[in-house]
């Protein structure tokens, strides 16, 4: 197998499940050595072990992103595995499905720490070690709300068009200097957290079609992950965005003849009513 990756380091953060533990994956098995991170109880032991078993070479922190220090130990760790080639910045969270005059601060706050501080905290990290060394790629994950608002899910979607213009910003900053910056917008990922919403009372009604929607156009983790390959090797430059108008379409009619949509129906939904 063909290992472009050979001898580089990627750090991975919400790198223990999901799009992020797909990410590593396919970074690993390009040939990076991966450094995990994730938040305490969200599994970064088991998915170290599974990378080492599959041959990657491994290594993990409890990580929240939204403090500094523990966002620099990631970047320690992977020093010590050898330099800091690649930087992802994944993870992230949500917010409750529901009008913003509705949202309780603490939950505002909360999408701040790991979508906005968290984002801020790894890219200056990486930034700083790969200037010094005259080369890196970081690339930081949007979502839904990047180019355009998404009203109910005003906290998480701004957080993402937030983080949009800061990739622009700093990858601006650093034209010229052998680091590049990438943003990387997956689409509807098909996760097990997917099917975990939490929402506003009476908002209830308003999601249960998540399944269908997820049938349409959702993808697996390991499928959406494939453009940050290509992202960091090279084969795309700047900016990857899944669900163009073409792509909805297209993902659209092939989900209703392969019966995905169908299948999704037997998705479990659990909906948790902020305040029950």
């Amino acid at each position: 197998m063909d290992a472009p990756l050979a001898g580089q380091v990627a750090v991975v953060t919400g790198g223990s499940r999901g799009l992020g533990r797909a990410i590593a994956q396919l970074l690993g098995e390009a040939g990076a050595s991966i450094v995990v991170g994730a938040l305490p109880g969200d599994g970064v032991e088991q998915a170290v072990a599974e990378l080492r078993r599959s041959g990657i070479r491994a290594e993990g922190r409890d990580t929240d992103v939204a403090d500094l220090v523990q966002v620099e130990a990631l970047r320690d760790a992977a020093i010590m595995l050898g330099g800091l080639d690649i930087w992802v910045n994944n993870a992230g969270t949500g917010s409750p499905y529901g009008p913003t005059h509705l949202l309780d601060p603490t939950d505002f706050e909360r999408v701040l720490d790991a979508n906005v501080r968290g984002v801020f905290h790894g890219t200056r990290t990486a930034v700083q070690t790969m200037l010094a060394q005259g080369s890196g790629q970081v690339v930081n994950v949007w979502g839904k709300g990047a180019t355009k608002p998404v009203p109910l899910q005003n906290a998480y979607a701004a957080s993402k068009a937030w983080n949009r213009m800061f990739t622009r910003a700093v990858r601006q900053e650093v034209a010229g200097t052998g680091v590049q910056v990438h943003g990387f917008d997956p689409g509807l990922v098909r996760t097990e957290m997917l099917g975990d919403v939490t929402v506003m009372p009476g908002m209830e009604k308003r999601v249960r079609a998540l399944p269908v929607v997820v049938g349409l156009w959702g993808q697996s983790p390991e499928v959406a992950a494939r453009p940050v390959l290509e992202l960091v090797t090279g084969e795309r430059r700047g900016d990857y965005a899944d669900l163009t108008p073409r792509r909805v379409v297209g993902r659209g009619v092939r989900s209703l003849l392969r019966g995905d949509v169908r299948r999704s129906r037997r998705m479990p939904l659990n909906i948790t009513v902020r305040g029950d």
